[in-house]
């Protein structure tokens, strides 16, 4: 039979790695994001933005149709990114570090307005992202961009 004293050691040690996996969490949320890491947390983002925005559809005239659109691209684009990043990771190692995703600005941003400006900040910034010789991950990416200006067009003209 153990002592008492023997079961209050196994305790305080297994309270001390508790503590020691706290602070590592605590210790990457403080790491600064890579290029990389930034960026494919941004299209993990859009991928939650238009599931809120699917889901924030009212009534209004067209609300089917948006409802609809924004169903296809989030359901779309997570396979889309999945395959991005682990063609990324088969040619550069596991990415580690991602952003928290703050969806916040669904009450403040027009879907449209949103994936404009997704668009744009895809083209502005893959080159700081993927070197400009990955063309094959420029290839995957270039089916995310399509799948956004397709959001798009259904957004604005299928009412």
């Amino acid at each position: 039979m153990d002592k008492f004293s023997d079961i209050k050691k196994t305790h305080k040690v297994i309270k001390k790695e508790k503590v020691e996996k706290i602070n590592e969490n605590l210790i990457v949320e403080n790491i600064e994001l890579t290029d990389i890491e930034a960026f494919f947390s941004k299209l993990f983002e859009s991928k939650e933005m238009s599931h809120i925005y699917h889901l924030q559809t009212k009534g209004e005239e067209g609300s089917y149709a948006k409802h609809m659109a924004l169903g296809s691209y989030y359901e779309g684009v997570l396979n889309l990114i999945d395959e991005i990043i682990e063609v990324y990771q088969g040619q550069y190692g596991i990415v580690e570090n991602y952003q928290v995703i703050d969806t916040s600005a669904t009450s403040k941003t027009d879907a449209i307005e949103y994936f404009e400006s997704l668009a744009n900040d895809i083209k502005e910034n893959k080159f700081k992202a993927i070197k400009e010789e990955d063309t094959h991950l420029h290839s995957l990416l270039d089916d995310i961009v399509c799948l956004i200006y397709k959001t798009l067009y259904k957004l604005k003209y299928n009412k």
